[in-house]
């Protein structure tokens, strides 16, 4: 009987493994075929835009994140910064820009509470206060070069009449810790190639990223606009996914954004990819689901512990090898810097814990969120949790 688990778990594994090798390799095609450069576009009459930025608190950089956004090379857009509470730490930053642009930007405090994610309450807040019809949209930790704008419009127009929101994707360049590295590791060898696949598999992008986000609003409030998605913790997933539903496309931006993350340390990585975790497994079953065939260096480790020998050994030595050429050309594509390479040193630690945690997302639906405990749902809505002492 013992033989028989063994050769089963044997097998399984070896199973596991094979379809871990596929997805690299599909994956290293999906990423050198689909991962463009940005393109500089000669568009006129350029269409005025309104820059939203949710806030709260004091995320690391938040002033030059904030001023990297007004100093856009564009005919005509305005900056809105939203706080839902007048007391909130980071009003006094946002100030001291709105000071600095006076013409651009605007102080947005206050306003209604649409829902159980109170960073869509505040975006509804600032798209009622909005001038423009084209809202462009990024978290507070995000940082822009000064043709972010002129990039993301110009793709907007390119992709014709059906588009409805173009989103980009990310990068953290320079780590200043472990936590930080581990974090700009995932993005480059994880979540960048797990949505280029998405991409090829599904024909197209059927979400959006928080990172950024250009909308527009007419076409967003057919879907129902931020109420709609306003008890969702996915809401940038939310509003990708329900645009494509009325028939609108989303573009995936050459224009990788600057993810300013400071000193994020063990704890507050392990929370954020849980939380990540059980957002994705909430908003993509079945994709959560198979991208457990993803962690192919942790089962190659494995197979090696019980299963030690030439295959094993061999096998390890192919994983590490498909692991480096994903992180080297992720690297390449989304432009970090050659130093940022010194961190690959992490990437079998980054790959054991990434597994830990895909297991763990399966045991559980509380999630933290700015120091809330929410619970996640079967269709990803948030639900209020327990206090964090």
């Amino acid at each position: 009987m013992d033989f028989l688990i063994n050769g089963v778990l044997r097998h399984l594994l070896l199973a596991l493994i094979a379809a871990g090798v596929f997805y690299s390799l599909f994956a290293l095609l999906c990423l050198q075929t689909g991962l463009r450069p940005k393109r500089k576009y000669t568009v006129n009459n350029l269409p005025p835009v309104s820059i939203l930025k949710p806030l709260k608190g004091t995320d690391p950089g938040l002033r030059e994140n904030l001023i990297s956004f007004c100093r856009q090379d564009y005919p005509e857009f305005e900056v809105l910064l939203g706080f839902l509470d007048e007391n909130d730490e980071g009003v006094p930053v946002a100030k001291e820009v709105e000071i600095l642009f006076p013409d651009k930007v605007r102080l947005v405090i206050g306003g209604e509470e649409i829902g159980a994610n109170r960073k869509v309450s505040n975006l509804h807040g600032l798209a009622k206060a909005a001038r423009y019809g084209m809202l462009a949209i990024s978290d507070s930790d995000m940082r822009a070069g000064e043709d972010y704008l002129k990039t993301i419009v110009g793709e907007f127009i390119s992709a014709g009449p059906e588009a409805g929101l173009v989103t980009s994707l990310y990068r953290i360049s320079r780590p200043v810790s472990a936590g930080t590295a581990l974090e700009s590791l995932t993005i480059a060898a994880d979540f960048i190639p797990s949505v280029m696949v998405a991409r090829v598999v599904e024909g197209g992008i059927s979400f959006g990223l928080g990172a950024s986000m250009l909308i527009s609003k007419e076409a967003f409030e057919k879907t129902g606009g931020f109420r709609a998605i306003a008890d969702y913790l996915a809401d940038d997933y939310q509003a990708g996914y329900r645009l494509t539903k009325k028939g609108y496309g989303v573009v995936l931006s050459g224009y990788v954004m600057e993810d300013v993350a400071g000193g994020t340390g063990l704890r507050e990585y392990f929370l954020h990819q849980l939380r990540w975790a059980r957002t994705y497994r909430a908003s993509r079953p079945r994709g959560y689901l198979g991208y457990g065939v993803t962690h192919l260096l942790t089962y190659s480790l494995l197979f090696l512990v019980f299963w030690p020998g030439a295959l094993s050994s061999s096998l390890l030595l192919l994983a590490v090898l498909l692991r480096l050429l994903t992180v080297l050309l992720a690297r390449k594509k989304i432009s970090l810097p050659a130093r940022w390479l010194r961190w690959a040193v992490l990437l079998p630690v980054k790959d054991v814990i990434s597994f830990g945690i895909w297991l763990w997302s399966f045991m559980g639906r509380e999630v933290r969120w700015r120091g809330a405990r929410f619970r996640v749902d079967g269709e990803g809505k948030l639900k209020r949790g327990r206090p964090i002492s």
